[in-house]
């Protein structure tokens, strides 16, 4: 995977929040079912292709966290993050910054 940057600098008038890349992440996620299959449609399962959109807080020992929602102090910086999703690196198929 292409390395790329996701933090910006932050310019007047710009909360903490507005640093973070506004992204879109496609990824794999494992396939679960607890009722009984036959081996035709066993075989016939696959993972499924998942997308997440919010800002890329960071990209760190093998892992993506994004975040949807945030609370700001009285500075403009994050004091909560709210709808998290944290990546295996290992399951994300691509990467792209919404404009």
């Amino acid at each position: 995977m292409i390395r790329r940057k996701y933090r910006f600098k932050r310019k007047p008038g710009m909360n903490e929040a507005e640093t973070y890349a506004r992204v879109e992440v496609t990824w794999l996620d494992t396939f679960s079912d607890s009722s009984w299959l036959d081996t035709n449609e066993f075989i016939k399962t696959q993972p499924k292709i998942c997308k997440t959109s919010g800002r890329l807080y960071r990209r760190k020992k093998g892992v993506t966290y994004i975040f949807g929602d945030w609370s700001l102090d009285d500075e403009g910086n994050i004091e909560t993050f709210g709808n998290v999703t944290v990546i295996p690196n290992v399951l994300i198929k691509e990467i792209k910054i919404i404009k």
